[in-house]
C-alpha cells in the first residue's frame, strides 16, 4: 500500500519539501535544546555559589568555636595539673579567641583576594 517515498508515519510528503527543510528544522530543534541545556547548567551553577557561601559561612564559624575550644580545653588542662583552677582557663580562653579572630579575618581576607582576582571592578 505504501510505496518507497512515504514517511516513516505513512504520510507522502508535501510536493514543495525538500530534505533541506527537514535538516533546517533540525538544527533548529538542535540549538533549541542546546539553548535550553545552557539556561538549566547557569542556573545549577547560581545554586552551587549559593552551596559554596553557605560552605565558607560554616568553615568561617568552625574555624573560630575550634579555636577558642583548643584554646580553652588548654587552659583547662593546665589549671587541673598546676592548680591554678580559673586563671589559665580565662587567659587561653582569650588566647583562643584571639586566634579565632585571627583565623577568620584571614580567610575572609583569602576569599576576598579570590573574588577580585576573578572579577573586574564595575566602577572603573
Amino acid at each position: 500500500m505504501t510505496n518507497s517515498e512515504d514517511t516513516p508515519n505513512g504520510h507522502k510528503p508535501k510536493a514543495g519539501a525538500r530534505p533541506s527543510d527537514t535538516s533546517e528544522l533540525a538544527a533548529r530543534i538542535a540549538k533549541a535544546q542546546a539553548a535550553r541545556r545552557a539556561q538549566t547548567e547557569a542556573q545549577n551553577g547560581s545554586r552551587q555559589d549559593d552551596m559554596t557561601g553557605l560552605a565558607r559561612g560554616l568553615r568561617i564559624g568552625a574555624e573560630f568555636v575550634a579555636a577558642i575550644l583548643v584554646g580553652s580545653g588548654i587552659g583547662y588542662l593546665i589549671d587541673q595539673f598546676a592548680g591554678t583552677t580559673p586563671w589559665a582557663l580565662l587567659i587561653m580562653f582569650m588566647v583562643g579567641f584571639a586566634a579565632g579572630v585571627l583565623n577568620v579575618t584571614r580567610v575572609v581576607a583569602e576569599l576576598n583576594a579570590k573574588n577580585a582576582a576573578g572579577k573586574p571592578d564595575a566602577e572603573d
